[in-house]
């Protein structure tokens, strides 16, 4: 959907056939009521009372703001100005009383009849399932695109349901469904889906700001339409409750009031008539177990999909196998009285290898890598409502989940499918991989919180399970067993194109053989998908808190696993009581002057951590620079120490973080990294100096924690002894750091603000934790502790460079926009503004390695600390005005001038003669020679700039002159490069003497 450039930029390309409308192109920030429900097909939302529009002020011939009902959102011709005015743009909203209804409502149906029914009866077992309104809010990070006129419209979105996103544009835009055009990247799935998603929401968000300013619209979609993946609930429950001491004596199954939502604007303008009563049932709901055993019994009620159901269902069964120690398999068999569907099930228990798996009791270590597998059977009427010739279907997945990440790898399917004539194996798999494998991600998939990494889309080829495909022809008898390693065209052309019998009925048992692997492999029953990533990690440490009395240590061996062994539950209010104490406890041993150590350990042994959870800490280590700072030198081995760093107190050198366990951190638990990384205490208990930035890194979520240890415990071990700091009495006296850090520091991770978009959350995670921005860009008290408030992102000096000020404060001749700021951290380079130089071209280098989704969010976090946002042509004419005025060299210079057009002319000015590398963006508009310091400019000019070799980028290099200009004639050329290209600004004073001390120090 983006090409690089456009992706760069911050603006969308439009499809080819909007190539004539793209000068219209506006871009919209939707605002959401506060309070948004939809429970049982009732929909009710905060009411809008009015808006201040004056509340825009200087912006409101700029930006355009859409009121429909409810409805609100900010339009403008550059999105960074849209993200402003929203902002700025104040609302008053009126609660609806019917909310708390509904609130209190849900948390009776929760008491009475909640996600686990518990039955009071002896040997009986009831629970509820669910399926969400909405899977998740998309597949990936990006622009939604739609154009609407009169007589059509065409909209540019990731769909995956196309029909309901169709329809339910019809009834908003009152156009007929073929009137209305869907682009998309996704392949074609055949129009199968597990669900739909919130882009569907953000579609008719933009189609209806189209409509309504009749031009082109885009809304950027991400996180933050995961509030309405909250606000809509589910669309379907099913009730399922079973007794019998050792076997299924009866079965009953109830579906639940739940309702389909419509896309949110259709909810928020009143567009639509919900229905209330209940859905009529299209036929009634059947159970293949039905037929098997005369005393199961299905609900009268019918009604709901038949995926929900066989989810449901199939869930359900192996719930009750799990309680009573049978095994799950076995279970369907007994009360299975069909042939061809114990056939199927014999089949592909036989090609799958299948053995009993315990039950109940077993232990999960997760130390390792948890496996696990799960089996689901559905047999489903044909389109004709005939049970004997509908189609059956039989699934075992295997699953592998990372403890530490919670990512989930689908490692291998096995399919068995009879649908009454012979298919096509290979044509099979390959609908698998094309139909099953993209909707079945977006099961497993991370749900963008604040501390995700990387892009859920992007899987792979070696991650993909092993698919293999089993059919039965309708005699029961199996053929040959084919996978997806078939040669093409071998074979039999009798056979018949799977994607004819391949359709969702075939498609409804994938997902509980992924819940009940996920059971099997963590012992955690999900009752409501998506599966995600944050909702495995939440339960794995809720059930750790449950069963263990001790802080997880991720260095221990398996005896004493991560997250403990799930041997017993103990009551909530015991998990609450100890993690009272454990943080009253961390409180007062960060208070106190001398910390005990904590024991060493044998160096974890590389395996320990799965490739996930090591690429994930990789991630983390580039965000925060470790190797940089850990690094002697540019010849020095990554890791090992040895780096100087001056503060005003004397002399630190970053120590050895390889995994080495005489001189490194080989022999620390993750206990012992952690509490150096959240309290700034060592292993052996002393306290560490705030010149290694643990009052960031202490915002770091666990996982990621976890994480960043994992991957540096894998990494060579490099013996290299510390060197001793040069620190001035008193402050050598570590003990005093106590008293610092009571003052200074809360060690708490982070936390979102939730009156912030996920976009600000996930940009204000990275850059105030792992990032720690603020340590070199925000100025220090008398103590050396970063100053807040007005002070925060106000500028600092750093080992003889100025970090400049990246607030209202910012000496950029020209303001940073959201856009520009993306371009310089993900390139080095801003048109505007130049290039990374200093220690910013080493951090530069490292976020070129994080996903493009992450740099945005830094981007789009420090620029609303930024002056007043200005559009991309405002910009251009107020850079072509500074370029202008220093056009003419300036009189009283003519020695800087001289020096100026033999040494930096020709790169800087351009011309024909070949150069060493040219620059790009005029020294008018560079911040160093605006700033209240020269530090920068002397620094560059002796030492040159060494472009971030990042894979986002090079933005090109610059030589030093330090052998080349004697202090007189660096002087000269400073005083000459304010006085011309920055003509508005006082003349820098005492050059001569920072030269000076700036040539004498160590170039860093």
């Amino acid at each position: 959907m983006r090409s690089p450039s456009a992706s760069r930029a911050g603006r969308p390309p439009l499809p080819g056939h909007f190539d004539d409308r793209l000068g219209l192109l506006r871009y919209a920030v939707v605002i959401r009521p506060p309070s948004v429900s939809f429970h049982q097909g009732d929909f009710n939302c905060s009411r809008l009372l009015d808006i201040d529009h004056a509340s825009l002020g200087e912006w409101s011939a700029q930006v355009a703001v859409v009121e429909l009902g409810n409805f609100v959102a900010v339009v403008a011709a550059d999105p960074d100005l849209a993200r402003h005015a929203v902002r700025r743009l104040r609302l008053h909203w009126e609660a609806s009383s019917a909310l708390a209804d509904v609130a209190g409502q849900a948390d009776r149906n929760e008491g009475e009849n909640g996600s686990t029914l518990n039955a009071h009866r002896p040997g009986t077992m009831a629970r509820r399932y669910g399926w969400p309104n909405r899977l998740r809010w998309g597949e990936r990070a990006g622009w939604v695109v739609a154009d609407v006129l009169p007589t059509r419209a065409s909209l540019w979105v990731d769909t995956a349901t196309s029909d309901a996103l169709r329809d339910d544009l019809s009834t908003l835009l009152a156009l007929a469904p073929a009137a209305i055009s869907l682009f998309s990247e996704r392949s074609d799935h055949g129009g199968l889906s597990l669900g739909r998603l919130a882009c569907d929401d953000a579609a008719a968000d933009a189609a209806l700001i189209s409509r309504h300013i009749e031009a082109p619209i885009a809304i950027w979609l991400d996180a933050d339409y995961q509030r309405d993946v909250d606000a809509l609930g589910l669309a379907e429950t099913w009730d399922v409750e079973a007794s019998g001491a050792h076997a299924l004596d009866a079965v009953s199954q109830q579906y639940g009031m739940a309702r389909h939502a419509p896309a949110m604007a259709l909810l928020l303008t009143g567009l639509t008539e919900l229905e209330r009563s209940p859905a009529p049932a299209s036929r009634p709901a059947e159970s293949p177990y039905r037929r098997a055993n005369p005393v199961v019994k299905v609900g009268d009620q019918g009604g709901g999909s038949d995926g929900m159901r066989v989810f449901a269902e199939e869930s359900f069964l192996d719930e009750w196998s799990r309680q009573q120690t049978s095994d799950p398999l076995e279970l369907r068999l007994r009360h299975l009285d069909d042939s061809r569907g114990q056939a199927l099930i014999e089949a592909v228990r036989q090609r799958a290898e299948w053995r009993p798996v315990p039950t109940s009791g077993a232990t999960i270590d997760c130390s390792t890598p948890l496996t696990g597998r799960g089996f689901a059977y559905c047999h489903l009427p044909d389109t004709n409502g005939e049970w004997e010739s509908g189609t059956r279907s039989a699934w075992i997945a295997d699953v592998t989940v990372d403890p530490v990440t919670g990512n989930v790898q689908l490692t291998r399917l096995v399919v068995g499918q009879d649908a009454g004539e012979s298919v096509n194996s290979e044509a099979l798999t390959s609908a698998l991989r094309q139909q099953l494998l993209p909707e079945s991600s977006l099961l497993l998939r991370h749900d963008g919180g604040i501390d995700e990494w990387g892009d859920p889309t992007v899987t792979p080829r070696s991650m993909l399970p092993a698919i293999d495909t089993l059919t039965l022809n309708t005699s029961g008898v199996p053929p040959a067993v084919t996978t997806d390693a078939l040669t093409p065209g071998g074979v039999d052309s009798g056979w018949v194109d799977a994607r004819a019998h391949f359709n969702a009925q075939t498609l409804a048992p994938g997902t509980a053989a992924i819940a009940n692997a996920l059971c099997d492999a963590t012992g955690l029953r999900f009752r409501e998908p998506p599966f995600t990533a944050a909702r495995i990690r939440a339960g794995l440490r809720e059930q750790a808190a449950a069963d263990s009395d001790q802080a997880p240590d991720f260095g221990r061996r398996p005896e004493s696993t991560l997250f403990g062994t799930r041997r017993r539950r103990r009551r909530r209010w015991t998990s609450a009581v100890v993690a009272s104490l454990l943080t009253l406890g961390g409180a007062a041993a960060t208070v106190l002057p001398w910390k005990a150590s904590i024991a060493p350990i044998p160096r974890p042994a590389s395996d320990l951590y799965s490739e996930a959870a090591i690429e994930r800490g990789r991630l983390v280590a580039e965000a925060g620079d470790c190797a940089v700072c850990h690094t002697a030198d540019e010849d020095g081995v990554a890791n090992a120490g040895g780096r100087a760093f001056e503060t005003p107190f004397g002399t630190v050198f970053s120590t050895n973080i390889t995994p080495d366990e005489a001189t490194g951190i080989g022999n620390w638990s993750f206990g012992a990294f952690e509490r150096a990384m959240r309290h700034g205490i060592s292993r052996d208990g002393h306290h560490l100096y705030p010149a290694f930035p643990y009052t960031a890194f202490a915002k770091l979520s666990d996982t990621d924690m976890q994480s960043l240890y994992a991957y540096l415990m894998t990494q060579p071990a490099v013996p290299s002894r510390s060197i001793e700091n040069d620190i001035r009495f008193p402050f050598n006296i570590r003990g005093l750091m106590a008293g610092w850090n009571l003052l200074n520091h809360d060690p708490k991770p982070f936390t979102p603000d939730p009156t912030q978009s996920a976009l600000w959350n996930r940009g204000a995670y990275l850059a105030e934790g792992v990032g720690h921005c603020s340590a070199c860009h925000s100025p220090r008290n008398a103590m050396g502790a970063e100053k807040r408030g007005d002070d925060y992102f106000a500028g600092a000096l750093i080992d003889g460079w100025e970090a400049p000020a990246l607030s209202q404060l910012s000496k950029s001749p020209v303001p940073w926009s959201e856009s520009a700021l993306y371009d310089y951290l993900r390139t080095g380079r801003a048109a505007q503004h130049g290039v990374a130089a200093g220690p910013m071209a080493p951090v530069v280098a490292g976020l070129g390695e994080l996903p493009e989704s992450d740099v945005r969010a830094i981007a789009h976090y420090v620029a609303s600390f930024m002056p007043t946002a200005i559009d991309a042509a405002q910009a251009s004419d107020l850079a072509d005005e500074h370029v202008a005025l220093t056009a003419a060299a300036p009189p009283g210079f003519d020695a800087g001038e001289r020096l100026y057009r033999g040494a930096c002319a020709s790169c800087h000015e351009g011309g024909d003669v070949p150069v060493y590398s040219r620059a790009e963006t005029s020294l008018a508009l560079n911040t160093n020679l605006h700033s209240d310091r020269p530090d920068n400019v002397i620094q560059t000019i002796l030492d040159g700039v060494v472009a971030p070799h990042s894979r986002a980028g090079n933005a090109g290099d610059m030589p030093g002159f330090r052998a080349d200009f004697s202090d007189s004639q660096l002087t000269a050329l400073v005083s000459y490069l304010r006085g011309r290209f920055a003509p508005d600004q006082p003349a820098w004073e005492h050059l001569s003497e920072r030269i000076g001390e700036l040539r004498g120090e160590a170039v860093p």
